[in-house]
Parts: structure tokens; C-alpha cells; sequence
């Protein structure tokens, strides 16, 4: 049976996830969901997967704008899966794509789960200096969501408090344009990376350096893949660690977007 897992990953850590999902599901494809005009199933899935990062406590923009576009054509009744990556608590990142579905395409979750992965929202804290340890427990647990996945079990989409919804609507309202926040600095040797490995193509290179045009999602893969640590956020960053996921190159990132 044909399976496919929609990703939207700043960092890499939901693509790992994702990868992970699909290679034990088997026959399964990986696609990035920061597609501006839709996609549309052209085929039947056995499985509908959703990996993606929690951005204050919600979903992140493009997760929310690919769940109103997509065309499910003849899979209204397969079964639905969501993994909200986190680096702490998820909060409503499940509920609210499950109201989602159910709002604008007409299917429900059948099942989601939190994974907790490394910390790295470096914009307001330092990296956690025992990310290794909790991005090895966070693969043992999705050892166990696949196997729930894979026997096609279902469980509660919990809502959480109501705080969290207008704190998430904050950030998607403003979301766009964080990005007139971001500085280079006299490293930038002009290698282009952070534009390739954005998500929805939010920067050109202009002399050499990145320019931003207010499409921003701010999942932070310009700064974290920079190799020379050249962008900053809001004079913040600077002298903070940078992390991308071990198993996921800034060529496997921008590669895998791209499709």
C-alpha cells in the first residue's frame, strides 16, 4: 500500500522524523509542505502522515496554510496521523491541526502524539547542552508512535488550555515580517546556503549577501545552518550555540524542500 508523510522542518528535526516514519512504513513518500500554491493526491494512501515543529504552541504558518490548500482527492477515508515535534510542551499544536482538517478538508485525525527533540529556538534561550540525550530518547518514543501508526490506532486529540490559542494567532498574524530582524554580520562569505535551505524561499542573494522579502516563517534555518554564524536575530544570537539535526545536511534540507 502506497503511504506518504507531509514535513515542514527548519531545523531538520521533523524531516528526520519524517524520514524515520516513512522508511519503517515502507513504500512511503516524504513531502515538504511549504508549497505556496497547494498540492494536490493524484493517487489512494494506505497512511497520511503530518511531522512538523510546534511554534508557540501552535502550528506554524505554512502547516496551516498547506492543511487549507491541499487536495486529498480520493483519500477522504484513510487513515490520518500528525507528529507535533517540540521542545518542551506542544500545548495545542495537534488540537488545532485536527480542528483544521476537520474545518476545511472534512477528515479527522485519527491520531497525533508530541515528540519532544532538541530545544532550539536560540532567538530567546541558549541550546540545551544535552540535546544528544534528548534526541535519543525522542527516537525511542517514535519507535513506539510507528508502531501505533503502522496497527492504525486511535487516541484523543487533547485541546488544552484557552491562553494558547491567541498567543499562536499573535505569531501567525506577525510571523511574516520577523524577519526585518535578522542581521549579517562581515562573515557572510556570500555561499548562499541560507537560501537554500529556507523553507518557502523567503531569501535572495543580492551582492552576494541575503536579502529577506517578508515571507518569513521564522523556523530559523538561515541562522542555524549559517556555517559561519553570520546571521543573527535581533542582536541576540550572536554569542549562541547554533543546532541543526545530526542526520540532516543543509543539502539533504534544502533538497528535500525543493520537491
Amino acid at each position: 500500500m502506497n503511504n506518504i508523510v507531509f514535513y515542514f522542518s527548519g531545523t531538520g528535526n521533523s524531516l528526520n522524523a519524517a524520514k524515520t516514519v516513512a522508511q519503517e512504513l515502507g513504500n512511503a513518500e516524504v513531502t515538504c509542505m511549504a508549497k505556496p500554491d497547494g498540492y494536490s493526491l493524484s493517487k489512494q494512501y494506505d497512511t497520511i502522515g503530518f511531522v512538523y515543529p510546534t511554534y508557540f504552541w501552535g502550528l506554524p504558518k505554512a502547516v496551516v496554510e498547506f492543511i487549507k490548500k491541499v487536495k486529498l482527492g480520493e483519500n477522504k477515508k484513510t487513515y490520518f496521523y500528525a507528529i507535533a515535534t517540540c521542545g518542551g510542551f506542544a500545548a495545542n499544536a495537534l488540537y488545532q491541526l485536527s480542528e483544521l482538517l476537520l474545518e476545511k478538508q472534512e477528515v479527522m485525525l485519527n491520531y497525533g502524539k508530541a515528540l519532544r527533540m532538541a530545544p532550539n529556538y536560540v532567538i530567546e534561550y541558549e541550546m540545551f547542552k544535552n540535546a544528544e540525550k534528548i534526541n535519543k530518547k525522542a527516537l525511542e518514543k517514535l519507535v513506539l508512535v510507528i508502531n501505533s501508526i503502522k496497527r492504525k490506532k486511535g487516541n484523543r486529540i487533547k485541546k488544552f488550555a484557552s491562553i494558547f490559542k491567541p498567543i499562536n494567532k499573535k505569531f501567525l498574524d506577525n510571523v511574516s515580517t520577523m524577519d526585518k530582524n535578522y542581521t549579517i554580520n562581515d562573515e557572510c562569505n556570500g555561499c548562499g546556503i541560507c537560501k537554500e535551505v529556507c523553507p518557502v524561499k523567503n531569501i535572495q542573494m543580492v551582492n552576494n549577501r541575503p536579502e529577506y522579502n517578508h515571507n518569513c516563517e521564522n523556523c530559523l534555518a538561515c541562522l542555524q545552518y549559517c556555517p559561519k554564524k553570520a546571521i543573527n536575530y535581533s542582536n541576540k544570537t550572536q554569542n549562541r550555540k547554533r543546532y541543526t539535526n545530526p542526520g540532516i545536511s543543509h543539502r539533504e534540507l534544502a533538497e528535500s524542500n525543493s520537491r
